[in-house]
């Protein structure tokens, strides 16, 4: 039995079969279209694993086990002139390995979502950011900060309980703050105190001032 390798390029995606399988053609044979071919993981199990799938016309390197080619299978996908490797935008020199650390490690999809690792020395951080880059979940030891920003809304909701703890916790709203409960408690053991630059109402059946 033989082993021999090819470049091709994709030219279908969606496997009936829903096995994560592509076609591909030959990149001098652009007529060739292959049989459903297994696309190498990282990690495959039972209804688990790491899945992802190259687009069509992506180039891919196809590994065949036999002489007659019925046995093939593709081992992943390679840059070339026609499609370069994508840059962060987020990590200056570490992008593209520019500073020659190799300190960068991300996964960007084609409507540049990120997942970033960055392990640039003494500016470590982990970064979760969405298309457009404007939203976003970031861990930064350099900053020592971990960082939830956004344009639009942030919801955070629990069924049961939701606990906030520091030794400083600030809260401020440009325009409005609500908040609306059942029970209300609120208990400071050294002082309490309640500010308003204009009106102030307190209003309840009954209410008691020691």
């Amino acid at each position: 039995m033989s082993f021999s390798m090819y470049l091709a390029k994709v030219s279908d995606n969606k496997d009936p079969d829903k096995m994560d399988r592509i076609k591909v053609t030959r990149t001098l044979e652009k007529d060739a279209v292959s049989a459903w071919i297994p696309y190498l993981s990282i990690n495959a199990g039972s209804a688990a694993g790491f899945s992802t799938l190259p687009d069509v016309d992506q180039q891919v390197l196809v590994a065949s086990l036999d002489d007659e080619e019925t046995c093939q299978v593709a081992i992943g996908t390679i840059w070339s002139e026609n499609a370069k490797p994508p840059e962060s935008g987020e990590n200056g020199d570490a992008d593209l390995n520019k500073d020659g650390k190799n300190a960068l490690h991300f996964v960007k999809s084609t409507s540049e979502n990120m997942i970033i690792i960055d392990d640039t020395k003494d500016s470590e951080k982990v970064q979760l950011i969405a298309a457009g880059g404007k939203t976003r979940f970031e861990f930064s030891k350099k900053d020592k900060l971990v960082n939830l920003e956004t344009d639009e809304k942030i919801s955070l909701s629990a069924k049961k309980e939701m606990t906030f703890e520091a030794d400083t916790i600030t809260m401020k709203a440009k325009k409005k703050a609500d908040f609306s409960m059942d029970e209300f408690q609120s208990k400071a053991s050294k002082t309490c105190s309640l500010k308003a630059d204009q009106d102030m109402t307190l209003k309840g059946s009954g209410i008691a001032l020691n």
